[in-house]
């Protein structure tokens, strides 16, 4: 398993897992991406996405009312992926150092997130299915790893860790 795959299967895996019964049927069955590609499959003109530096991979996935996605990366070999479904959610990613993998996948109602890593080596997860549900997470250092995961019924996660 090559480290792209690696990243992909420790942070799609369980928000997988927890969406299992929610319907993605728009997304495409498979995405290859090759180094410095920018896969964007949006139902929505207010997402944006940008891929950093050599070998970083930028996805967002959506459809339905408000939707907005934003995805800004800067090193090198970074990853992150949006996939969203429908209501008033909102979300954003934003890396800056390298080898970095973020993943947000939310699937209705009134959600939001937030994941900001600004070191290297760090992985950050939010999976939401429905409700009034919030999360941030916020990682300034290296090497940190963070997952939320949210169900139902207007929860708020805050993760923040500093070094």
């Amino acid at each position: 398993m090559t480290r792209s795959q690696r990243i992909a299967h420790d942070l799609l895996l369980p928000a997988v897992l927890l969406l299992a019964t929610a319907s993605h049927a728009d997304m495409p069955a498979s995405l290859d991406l090759a180094p410095n590609e920018l896969a964007f499959v949006s139902a929505d003109p207010a997402a944006h996405a940008a891929a950093g530096g050599q070998g970083s991979t930028a996805l967002i996935q959506q459809n339905g009312d408000s939707m907005t996605g934003r995805i800004a990366q800067a090193g090198s070999e970074l990853e992150a992926y949006i996939i969203q479904s429908g209501y008033a959610n909102g979300a954003s990613i934003e890396q800056i150092g390298q080898r970095n993998a973020a993943l947000i996948s939310q699937n209705g109602f009134d959600n939001d997130a937030h994941i900001e890593q600004t070191g290297s080596d760090n992985r950050a997860a939010i999976a939401q299915q429905g409700s009034s549900n919030r999360a941030l997470i916020e990682q300034t250092g290296s090497g940190h790893s963070s997952n939320v995961s949210q169900s139902g019924q207007g929860l708020t996660v805050v993760v923040r860790q500093y070094r």
